[in-house]
């Protein structure tokens, strides 16, 4: 049973194109441009992946789908792209990538992309996604969503998978810090599923409920879903009054929800190995978080960053190429970093 079917993103599509047509930076334009081109690229690939579940799923009495679903939840957002849950609770969260040259996974866990040239270190989707359910798991259990027998909940059981474009060519190792098989394409995953299925022990039979208790459940979940908006003009550092520019130099922060703006980028020349002191380096990811390689000695140095103020938190977001430290306390976003050459 299909409960929700994916928002349109028309406005943010509109709103990026009108913003292009402004008095803008060439650095803002690329930027821009690209922003634009990820989000037709990754609305098209939750389409893709949608396709495939609607096929299998969305006039099933003993699943239930929804797509895309935003949770906000003690200071947490879930961005949710497709969530699939059966009778036996289990609620399968799923994340939609689409890589174009296809993925790498490494024996640490760590996810590479091909941008053409190299392998470059991404955030990871399946770590993402973790975070995702944690939020998921939190509302369910603070709001008592669970479906009850006897006055007590039944557990639910979560399951994080990564789905990736059909066409995407994964390179996995044999063996990872996670299950191997949470990343699957996506016209795969209905197949994977079914198999699993086929395992159901008659142990799990009493915990089967009813059609019309699954469909509760999600429907509770589904009302929890808070449609996001975001202030492309700010993020890029550009004002809302036509044709004006915002210097890059400049924060502007929302008023109504924190809103990370990139600024200046710091002095690159600066950053240099601390073993043999060289200057080229290059952002990596690993299990351990993000690190500096370089290049001439192959030596690895743990990135800390800090944004100077007492009980404020800083971390990485990548971008593409740039590397940015925001900090959500005080919505700062600083680019510190690049591996453009």
């Amino acid at each position: 049973m299909l409960i929700k079917n994916k928002d349109g993103r028309l406005e943010d599509v509109q709103e990026l194109n009108r913003i292009l047509s402004l008095n803008i930076t060439a650095k803002q334009r690329f930027s821009i441009q690209r922003e634009l081109k990820c989000l037709v690229s990754g609305e098209r690939n939750e389409q893709n992946s949608a396709y495939y579940l609607d096929f299998r799923y969305k006039d099933s009495l003993n699943w239930a789908l929804i797509h895309d679903l935003r949770i906000e939840h003690r200071g947490r957002v879930a961005q949710i792209d497709h969530l699939l849950i059966n009778r036996f609770l289990d609620v399968y969260v799923l994340e939609s990538k689409n890589y174009y040259y296809g993925i790498k996974i490494t024996d640490e866990g760590e996810f590479l992309v091909w941008d053409g040239k190299a392998y470059q270190a991404i955030e990871s989707p399946f770590e993402q996604n973790q975070r995702h359910i944690q939020a998921l798991q939190a509302t369910v259990n603070d709001r008592n969503l669970a479906p009850k027998r006897l006055g007590f909940a039944i557990p639910v059981n979560y399951r994080n998978i990564v789905l990736v474009s059909p066409t995407s060519k994964v390179l996995k190792p044999s063996s990872a810090t996670f299950d191997l098989s949470s990343v699957i394409k996506a016209d795969a995953f209905v197949s994977a599923v079914d198999k699993v299925m086929e395992k159901k022990s008659i142990i799990e039979a009493p915990k089967i409920v009813s059609s019309e208790t699954l469909r509760d459940f999600i429907e509770k979940i589904a009302r929890l879903h808070r449609p996001g908006s975001f202030d492309y003009a700010a993020k890029f550092g550009i004002s809302n009054n036509a044709n004006s520019v915002v210097q890059a130099v400049e924060i502007v922060a929302a008023p109504a929800a924190p809103a990370y703006v990139p600024v200046a980028l710091e002095n690159k020349s600066a950053l240099t190995c601390r073993s043999c002191k060289s200057e080229k380096l290059s952002v990596m990811y690993g299990k351990f978080g993000y690190y500096f390689k370089c290049s001439d000695c192959e030596s690895n140095s743990p990135i800390k960053i800090s944004c100077g103020k007492d009980g404020h938190k800083e971390r990485i977001r990548k971008d593409g190429l740039d590397f940015f430290r925001e900090c959500a306390d005080c919505n700062s976003s600083t680019l510190f970093f690049t591996n453009r050459r």
